[in-house]
């Protein structure tokens, strides 16, 4: 096997077309290799707009370092030793990699020729990753006073476009017809719209987002939560004040957005009817495509299905179709309802969409059942949310008063420390968390249901949600969440070919 000659080009930041971009350096390297090795194969590792700097991720540096492990590398070249790595270890790893692989010396433009094991080598590593971390506390004190004084950093924030002031500083100026929005998506939040169908609204009234994409859920809660609306400048997760441009939001009004978002809470629907929203649909608006995602779990393991499109080839045409799976995933971690840790163990596998169908069809089917209904409607779980929620006031109570005790003046025999008001505040948090987390797993109430409006509106193909009146594919999730606990999938019987209803246990609230 002949060994080829390596050129390793990389650059950070290229967006303007600097002269110094991979195209460039691609140039420089093949002029080198031409005169330092001609007639020899060269093979060129890009890494466009990738930092050595921050451990980021370099696909083209990891398969030039498999060519050096095979031994398929005689020559290296970069135009300097900080193209390929910018810190300490990483370089003697590598200067290692490529010592045990026969390569002694690293070609580059601005370095010479650097033996890679030589001391110099070892302190121009020391000297390349010293001058990053100078060049990120620069740019990082630089930052913290820009958001000092107020000014707007430099995202895109909805509702706003950035402009100068009348002294040539940097401001915000509101987008009225977005901000009309947010005010609009604000009034809805809190009157118990749910952020499906207030991105439905905003995407009818022809809106965008910052960026000029689909407005979605994940949009709506960030527009009417993020601190800036209300004209506060936030560094770093943290609000370090005022900015310098107009508010959209009253502030009192997005703190009560916000409450409103991270808490359980009833929403409507576009029917007129309500579901429960709780912490199991927070923050998961991207990848829950399917209406059995978070119910449907192995019979055989327990573990949660994933929904996935599973591609198939027909033989005669050869055409490749993709068709919605629920599938046991191996090696996927989830957490058993005695807190273990556990993985999936590639068990089953189902269709997705004919088990949706069978689901929904066995549901109305009961639901045509008074008995069911009155079961159901019963609401045997009045007095355990009644208990939970009482217990949580009591919480609240307690951290109230820790904080009375810790407030007064030192030297008083009632006065806690700060480490003891600590230790005792960690507890009523860890408090807190189980009494959420044991109200999330009680059953909702089943109010305002109207079961005949909900059969009529149930879209009968994933293509028709949303569309026409019918239910959102979050509206019909969470309908089935109020009767469902479980779908458990057992596995089909050998030779089965076809969707088998038998395989599937549905196992309704108790």
């Amino acid at each position: 096997m002949s060994r080829i000659v390596a050129l390793y080009c990389r650059i950070s930041k290229d967006r303007n077309g600097k002269t110094e971009g991979v195209k460039a350096q691609e140039k420089w390297g093949r002029e080198y290799a031409a005169t330092a090795w001609p007639g020899q194969a060269v093979e060129v590792f890009k890494d466009n707009n990738i930092s050595a700097a921050n451990g980021d991720h370099r696909p083209e540096f990891e398969r030039f370092r498999e060519w050096v492990a095979a031994g398929r590398v005689a020559h290296v070249w970069a135009v300097e030793q900080s193209r390929l790595e910018r810190r300490e270890v990483g370089w003697f790893v590598l200067a290692a990699e490529l010592d045990a692989a026969g390569i002694t010396e690293l070609h580059t433009n601005r370095d010479g020729i650097v033996r890679v094991r030589d001391e110099v080598a070892g302190i121009k590593a020391v000297l390349n990753a010293g001058e990053v971390r100078k060049l990120k506390k620069r740019v990082t004190d630089r930052l913290a006073e820009v958001a000092a004084s107020g000014r707007p950093p430099g995202g895109t924030v909805f509702g706003y476009r950035h402009t100068k002031d009348a002294e040539d500083n940097k401001t915000l100026e509101i987008i009225p017809e977005q901000a009309d929005a947010i005010r609009w998506a604000a009034d809805q939040v809190l009157a118990g719209w749910s952020l499906t169908n207030i991105a439905a609204e905003l995407r009818a009234r022809g809106l965008t987002g910052s960026h000029g994409g689909r407005i979605g859920v994940s949009a709506v809660r960030s527009m009417t939560t993020n601190p800036a609306v209300s004209g506060l400048r936030v560094y770093r997760g943290r609000v370090v004040g005022p900015g310098v441009w107009e508010p959209i939001l009253d502030e009192q009004i997005r703190r009560a957005v916000k409450a409103k978002l991270d808490v359980d809470r009833v929403v409507r629907r576009k029917d007129g009817g309500t579901y429960a929203v709780g912490a199991q649909h927070r923050g998961h608006a991207k990848g829950r495509k399917y209406e059995l995602t978070g119910l449907a779990h192995c019979g055989v393991c327990g573990a949660p299905l994933v929904g996935t499109l599973k591609q198939r080839k027909k033989t005669k045409t050869g055409k490749v179709t993709s068709t919605p799976y629920l599938l046991c995933t191996p090696g996927r971690q989830w957490t058993d309802e005695n807190g273990v840790r556990r993985n999936g163990r590639g068990c089953i596998g189902i269709a997705l969409e004919p088990t949706s169908r069978f689901v929904v069809d066995q549901l109305f089917a009961e639901l045509d059942k008074p008995e069911f209904l009155e079961k159901v409607a019963a609401d045997n779980h009045a007095d355990r949310r009644q208990r939970i929620a009482a217990a949580l006031e009591a919480v609240e109570r307690k951290r109230e008063e820790l904080a009375h005790f810790w407030n007064l003046p030192a030297g008083h025999p009632d006065a806690l420390t700060t480490a003891e008001w600590q230790t005792a505040r960690r507890a009523q948090n860890e408090r807190e968390e189980e009494l959420k987390a044991e109200l999330r797993a009680v059953p909702p109430p089943v109010v305002n249901v109207d079961i005949a409006k909900v059969r009529a509106t149930w879209p009968p193909t994933p293509e028709d949600r949303g569309r026409d009146g019918r239910m959102t594919l979050d509206e019909c999730r969470e309908f089935l969440r109020l009767f469902i606990d479980t779908v458990a999938v057992h596995r089909a019987a050998p030779g089965t070919r076809e969707f088998d209803g038998g395989r599937v246990e549905i196992r309704m609230h108790p």
